[in-house]
């Protein structure tokens, strides 16, 4: 059981961590960057000079040589932490019909003496 104390300590981190978001989206905004769009390449800029990386020419502009490096990894996160994305879209999920209505969908495409054999087999 964690002390009141320690708790209210935790929560403050919780608190700056929820507030510090808005705060650098705030300070971007002020200097012309609004969107995650327009920062995306001012960040991979930056951490490129921190953490050097093979880049290539992709269809949509420079992107990774290599997945998953110390420079994509520091580029997510500080884009992650500028423009949090909260209202993104969920990613679909793969709705299966329901077993049995492929079933009877299956059946209604037998032919007649299909459904005689089916039967008499049941």
């Amino acid at each position: 059981m964690l002390l009141k104390s320690t708790k209210a300590s935790i929560f403050a981190v919780f608190a700056d961590a929820d507030g510090s978001s808005a705060t650098y989206a705030e300070r971007l905004l002020a200097l012309g960057v609004g969107d995650r769009a327009t920062a995306k390449p001012l960040v991979l800029e930056w951490a490129l000079k921190k953490h050097p990386t093979p880049m290539k020419q992709g269809l949509q502009g420079l992107t990774f040589v290599k997945r998953d490096t110390a420079t994509e990894r520091t580029m997510n996160r500080v884009l992650a932490l500028c423009f949090p994305r909260v209202d993104a879209p969920k990613p679909k999920t793969n709705n299966k019909s329901d077993p049995v209505e492929l079933l009877l969908k299956k059946y209604k495409a037998l032919t007649s003496a299909q459904k005689r054999r089916f039967m008499n087999n049941a």
